[in-house]
This record gives structure tokens, C-alpha cells and sequence, in this order.
């Protein structure tokens, strides 16, 4: 399998911590292992009275998302965060999920009000001015089970050996011979 970092956009916000923890309980064990689901840190956070609010438990969350991020790049591993990133962090596929039962425009909330309590602090603001955005979203998500089985399928996707695939028919074509074998390899 090859290391694949996926973000799937999600207001981290205590509304969210059903819909995170429903796609994470329907993960497969070795799909678990791999993810990180923000608004479940945060309760965490905030039911072990770790921090003391919501705000505080964003920015602590966020940067543990980027040093989970940068473990797993340096080790070459597959990741899975569902929250938000910052925008230097590079994703090889962005979804959202903004409700269970439907599928909306992303749009969060949650983070407009952070943006506003933070104004007065450079630092703070500077951490939340440039996160990953909508525009970065490919699909909108919904239901927590087939969201949870459409991650693992995507993660599970091997397009290294699919373009490898492709260049070979590629090629095979040049030559004039039956493309017609190796077709059953994208089924």
C-alpha cells in the first residue's frame, strides 16, 4: 500500500464529535490506527479537563494534527485526519463532511467565531488565517458507515501501480498490440 494522506474537512466542533466518532467507530481496526479524528481529541481534551474550553482545546488539537502529520510523513505512513489542517500541509485528497444525513456545501462555523475571539492575538490568528478551505474539498461526504468504507477503499487504492498500469498500455498501444489484455487489472 502506498502512503496516502487524506483530510476530510470537519468543523471541530462539539456537534461534530458524534459524526467523527460514528466514521471512526466504522473504520476498520488498521484504518484506526492511521486517523485522527479532531473534534474526539477535543472532547477528550475537554472532558479530562486538560483544557478548559473549546478554543483552547482547537489550537492544542491543531498542533498535535500537525506534528501527527509530520511523524507520518517522515516515517512514510498512511494518514487519516478528519478535522482541519493547515493549508502547508499537502493532502493527496481532500473530502468534507459536514452532516450525517446529507451532503452540504463545507462550511464551518465553529471556526469563523475562533477567528473572531482570536483577533486580538497575532500568534493565534496567524495559527487559523490560512487552514485548508472548501475550495480544497473534491466530495462532499454523509453517512458515517459508507463514509467510513469509501476512506478505506480510497486509502487502499494503489495508483502508483495504476499509472504503472496505464503506462503500460500506453505503450503497448504505441506498438499496435491488443490492448484488450491487462483491461481486467482496473476491475
Amino acid at each position: 500500500v502506498v502512503d496516502m494522506t487524506i483530510l476530510v474537512l470537519m468543523p471541530c466542533d462539539e456537534q461534530h464529535v458524534h459524526a467523527a466518532a460514528g466514521i471512526y467507530k466504522a473504520l476498520p481496526q488498521e484504518m484506526k490506527e492511521i486517523t485522527f479524528p479532531m473534534p474526539m481529541f477535543m472532547d477528550y481534551l475537554i472532558e479530562t479537563k486538560i483544557v478548559g474550553n473549546w478554543i483552547m482545546a482547537f489550537f492544542d488539537t491543531l498542533i498535535s494534527a500537525k506534528n501527527i502529520y509530520r511523524a507520518a510523513e517522515k516515517q512514510n505512513d498512511n494518514l487519516l485526519i478528519i478535522g482541519t489542517a493547515p493549508s502547508d500541509m499537502e493532502f493527496d485528497a481532500v473530502f468534507n463532511f459536514q452532516e450525517i444525513e446529507e451532503t452540504l456545501p463545507y462550511e464551518d462555523r465553529f471556526l469563523d467565531k475562533i477567528k473572531i475571539a482570536v483577533k486580538s492575538d497575532d500568534r493565534l490568528t496567524e495559527l487559523v488565517a490560512d487552514l485548508v478551505g472548501a475550495d480544497a474539498s473534491k466530495l462532499a461526504l454523509k453517512d458515517c458507515a459508507a463514509t467510513a468504507d469509501f476512506l478505506t477503499k480510497y486509502m487502499k487504492t494503489d495508483i502508483k501501480n495504476k499509472l504503472e498500469v496505464l503506462r503500460k498500455q500506453y505503450e503497448t498501444q504505441l506498438k499496435g498490440v491488443n490492448l484488450s489484455e491487462g483491461i481486467s487489472d482496473f476491475k
